[in-house]
């Protein structure tokens, strides 16, 4: 693999956004203006970034009798996102607590189910680094309060949330698909 310089990123900044489940990647041009149907999820932790998870198997080596490095399995492994969302806003808690758009009331309250339901979404996840982005697009997440709400004198309620990957018919059965950064084109030779 070539050394390229351009392709590292510093995770600077960011946005969540969520549309629908299923919902096409969108064409992003600029990171604070997504496509119609795409909605921010507010402010989330500085602290306490989006971390990627991966649970599930180890791949194994099997071995033959005459071979003991025969084939290594495929693991099973399930791919997440938690992030701290720090806005008290009716679609946080729509998100923690498991919720339809039923739950909030007339006059703004919001009604906690009894048995929270994952609400499901496409998810983007959009890194800024100075100038450059780069989106992380899961087109069926299933999103959930994945802890305790977190209190402190000197710092913001926090919210997390849990949003497991799944597949989706939109991209064949995968889970996602992300950007990359490349070097930029070199220049066009000028003709003489």
């Amino acid at each position: 693999m070539a050394l390229v310089d351009d392709a590292a990123v510093m995770a600077v900044g960011g946005y969540i956004y969520v549309a629908e489940p299923d919902k096409p990647k969108p064409a992003l041009t600029d990171p604070l203006k997504p496509p119609a149907g795409w909605e921010s999820l507010g402010h989330t932790s500085r602290d306490d970034l989006p971390e990627f998870g991966r649970d599930g198997d180890d791949p194994e080596v099997k071995g033959s009798w005459q071979n003991s490095k025969l084939r290594q399995t495929t693991p099973d492994v399930t791919y997440s996102v938690t992030f701290q969302s720090i806005q008290a806003s009716p679609e946080t808690f729509q998100l923690y607590f498991g919720a339809g758009p039923g739950a909030v009331q007339a006059d703004r309250t919001f009604r906690i189910p009894a048995t929270p339901v994952p609400q499901l979404r496409s998810l983007l996840v959009v890194l800024v680094d100075g100038a450059r982005f780069l989106p992380l697009w899961h087109p069926r997440v299933s999103l959930i309060g994945s802890d305790a709400v977190s209190l402190a004198v000197d710092d913001f309620v926090k919210f997390p949330i849990k949003g497991t990957f799944l597949s989706s018919p939109v991209i064949g059965g995968a889970i996602g698909e992300w950007a990359t950064l490349a070097p930029p084109a070199p220049p066009a030779p000028s003709g003489n």
